[in-house]
């Protein structure tokens, strides 16, 4: 496995191993910015219900009591946010016990 450098910019992480159009199209989505808000606040391991109930708080019109709004939150990031970005080696998700183990995201 190759070293991984990381630097901090506008308050998140960037690995330098992806490149500006990756690192473009992965924070296009609102809801991975605010996912990764998130995990710079977390530990891990983090549940997927977890972080989807602190995604919903934070974003604007949901409400983290809200089981449907948290259980839809979850899906799209089971199916679409999480896979994504482990493969941007940004974490590692088990997508079978549904939890975070492991993450790059700086905390600084």
């Amino acid at each position: 496995m190759s070293n991984t450098t990381t630097v901090q910019s506008d308050g998140w992480s960037e690995l330098t191993h992806l490149s500006a159009n990756e690192r473009y199209l992965l924070l296009a989505s609102d809801r991975r910015r605010v996912l990764l808000d998130a995990l710079k606040e977390t530990t891990v391991p983090a549940a997927l219900v977890a972080l989807a109930t602190e995604v919903a708080a934070r974003e604007e019109g949901l409400d983290a009591g809200d089981d449907e709004a948290v259980e839809r939150v979850a899906v799209t990031l089971h199916h679409n946010h999480l896979p994504r970005m482990e493969d941007a080696d940004l974490l590692r998700y088990d997508a079978s016990t549904n939890c975070v183990i492991a993450e790059n995201v700086s905390t600084e």
